[in-house]
C-alpha cells in the first residue's frame, strides 16, 4: 500500500491501522464521521490528535519517523 491508498483508506473507508515499529505497538484511526472527523495516532503510551491527514502523514510521531517515511518498511493491520 502507498500513502495516497492509506489516506484513501482512512478517509473514504474509515479504517484504522496498526503496526508494530521499533517494538511499540502503534497505530492510527479516523475519530467521528466522515466529513466531520479528525485522526488519532498512538506509539507506545504515547497519543496525540491530528485536525487533518496530511498531518498525521508527516508528522515525525513514530520514534522520529512519519508514515509517509515508514509505509514501505512496516507491515500494516486493519482494525
Amino acid at each position: 500500500m502507498n500513502i495516497e491508498q492509506l489516506k484513501f483508506k482512512i478517509i473514504d473507508e474509515m479504517c484504522g491501522y496498526t503496526f508494530t515499529y521499533k517494538g511499540q505497538p502503534c497505530g492510527m484511526e479516523p475519530i467521528g464521521k466522515q466529513a466531520n472527523f479528525t485522526f488519532q495516532a498512538w506509539s507506545g503510551d504515547k497519543n496525540k490528535d491530528y485536525k487533518n491527514i496530511d498531518e498525521l502523514m508527516t508528522d515525525k510521531f513514530y520514534s522520529g519517523k512519519s508514515l509517509s517515511e515508514l509505509i514501505d518498511t512496516v507491515e500494516l493491520d486493519f482494525i
